[in-house]
């Protein structure tokens, strides 16, 4: 969706990419996008898809539970700069960005998009949230001149970025709240030193030799690991230090941090009881915009993974060795070894990206290392179907689909899709995947579009993908708006983004319904219910993104007035 203004870096040297968003870089859907995860959260041990969805199976009859029914009259379309929710519901701020963590300095990063909830017993535990970017006039309260772009703006920048570790507790009334400040609180940021490698890659010439990197960035979904530590997501990485693989230029933080791009892109795990980092490159190199845990019939660990960017691909990891559940958080090694493989979604077969059955690979020279960081042109060399952004995924425990945003289906050069049926522009549908025997270690599959955008069905530019009940499909949209909305606009039909439920059963299957409505410019990222399913938490991501001054504020939420606008996490619950 191009921007209406020129992008910064054009003002500044024209082979040098913005690494900032403020000045409405052009077609931020393929650049720095905000963009969520899916809700994939699951406790210790448990392989299931999603948080949502393990819950609500497991204790179908919770009576205080958000979800016990599908309720609720649909919300009307909004423009307003305001958290929109329907009759009976409310919301409450929890954090915002700039919040203080604790004593030692840390606050909390900007653009928060994917949240992860792990309880250490009954009453306490633990809440990550990711932080993807930042735009230079929030960091610096004005406009974003070139002179001001400085070191130590670049530096803030990378600060912003990667993500929160926050104790939380049961209060008085029962209720989850995070612990602000707390000593034991953490962050992950763009300049966390010696964050080790592992997996094939570690140590290598593809990664200039390098054992550790520097930082984490772009850090957009997620998941939790079925051993209860976090996985976070690096997507748009090229945005940040450029990618060479892609042809992607160096960007100014490339000017005063001379890191290696080859060093960024990967599914980075925190341990939150410990405060260690590790990035594991057999999982591969790209956009990754989240992974979903399953278990092969065998026992072997499978990760689904989409690589947010347009003509890419969906990949799948599969282990080498067997999850144990007894073996703990021993079981990180299963991340350090096994074969990725590329979505052939037009004959319905996953490809191994092994040089050892792929002879374009073994022709091409490509050895496990390589392919963990060249993981695109590997994938396109042994037949990788390209998609229109695979963005959040998400696994039906019950039914074994497995179903995909396409965010830009189908794709074009513009990265939006005409029809010339309706009168407005719309992109995106959600696929699905259904592999043989219901056994994600399966190599062949069937694939299907099960939703496209459009006015019938309500969905436009669908993006984080996760499970209410078995038969209830949670979807975020992610789309730009325009102030004021153009009448034949994705923006001026369906308001601002929005936080919807789609039945897949019954009389309303095929149709979302509109859950919440998000303030103007901002989404919605990474829904995810409380151990208690009595709130849902979810990111309100980038509000105002398209401001360029003080006195050129989209949005001043959550806190009105003439207020600068703040990215921040919410609690969703029933009235009482």
């Amino acid at each position: 969706m191009p921007s209406e203004s020129p992008s910064f870096g054009q003002h500044i040297e024209t082979n040098w990419a913005s690494p900032l968003r403020p000045m409405n870089h052009p077609n931020r859907r393929d650049f720095i996008q905000a963009i969520g995860s899916s809700a994939a959260v699951a406790t210790a041990y448990r392989l299931s898809g999603s948080w949502l969805s393990a819950q609500s199976n497991s204790n179908p009859a919770i009576p205080d539970s958000l979800f016990r029914a599908i309720d609720f009259d649909p919300l009307p379309i909004s423009h307003a700069d305001e958290v929109l929710l329907p009759k009976g519901f409310h919301h409450e701020v929890l954090i915002s960005r700039g919040a203080r963590l604790n004593e030692r300095g840390d606050t909390f990063g900007d653009d928060n998009d994917f949240i992860a909830i792990l309880p250490r017993g009954d009453s306490e535990g633990w809440l990550w949230v990711n932080h993807e970017s930042t735009d230079a006039v929030f960091l610096l309260e004005a406009a974003a001149t070139p002179d001001r772009l400085t070191q130590e703006v670049m530096g803030r920048y990378l600060q912003s970025m990667g993500g929160s570790c926050i104790r939380i507790s049961k209060n008085r009334k029962g209720v989850w709240r995070p612990l602000l400040p707390d000593p034991r609180n953490f962050r992950l940021t763009g300049h966390t030193p010696n964050i080790p490698f592992t997996g094939p890659a570690a140590g290598t010439s593809w990664l200039k030799g390098a054992k550790t990197a520097v930082g984490s960035v772009a850090n957009c979904g997620g998941a939790v690991t079925p051993w209860g530590t976090i996985i976070t997501a690096e997507e748009n990485v090229f945005a940040v230090y450029g990618d060479p693989e892609q042809g992607d230029p160096p960007t100014l933080v490339n000017r005063y941090f001379d890191r290696p791009p080859e060093h960024y892109g990967y599914l980075v795990e925190v341990d939150p009881d410990t405060g260690e980092f590790w990035k594991h490159t057999a999982l591969g190199r790209f956009a990754h915009e989240n992974i979903v845990f399953a278990t092969a019939k065998d026992g072997r660990l499978v990760g689904y993974m989409g690589d947010d960017r347009v003509r890419q691909c969906l990949y799948k990891y599969i282990s080498r060795d067997r999850f144990d559940p007894a073996a703990g958080k021993t079981n990180r090694r299963l991340l350090h070894d096994g074969t990725i493989y590329v979505a052939d979604t037009n004959k319905g077969r996953w490809i191994p990206l092994d040089p050892t059955q792929q002879r374009p690979l073994a022709a091409a020279r490509f050895d496990r290392a390589r392919i963990c960081v060249h993981t695109r042109t590997a994938a396109m060399m042994c037949g990788g179907t390209p998609h229109g952004r695979p963005e959040g995924i998400t696994r039906n425990g019950e039914t074994g689909e497995v179903f995909i945003s396409l965010s830009s289906h189908p794709y074009t050069s513009s990265n939006a899709w005409v029809d010339p049926n309706r009168p407005i522009n719309l992109a995106g549908a959600i696929a699905k995947l259904k592999e043989s025997g219901k056994d994600p270690g399966a190599l062949d599959f069937s694939f299907s579009i099960h939703l496209m955008s459009g006015q019938d069905t309500g969905l436009a530019w669908p993006d984080n993908l996760s499970f209410i009940t078995d038969q209830h499909l949670m979807i975020c949209s992610d789309y730009k708006g325009h102030y004021p909305p153009g009448p034949r606009s994705t923006h001026g039909v369906f308001g601002n983004n929005l936080l919807t439920i789609a039945p897949l059963v019954g009389p309303n299957a095929g149709r979302v319904q509109r859950f919440a409505s998000a303030p103007r410019e901002a989404e919605f990222a990474s829904p995810i219910l409380t151990p208690d399913q009595r709130e849902l938490w979810v990111s309100v991501q980038h509000p105002g993104e398209g401001s360029t001054s003080a006195e050129t504020l989209i949005s001043h939420w959550p806190q009105g007035g003439k207020a600068w606008p703040r990215s921040s996490v919410i609690a969703i619950a029933r009235n009482t």
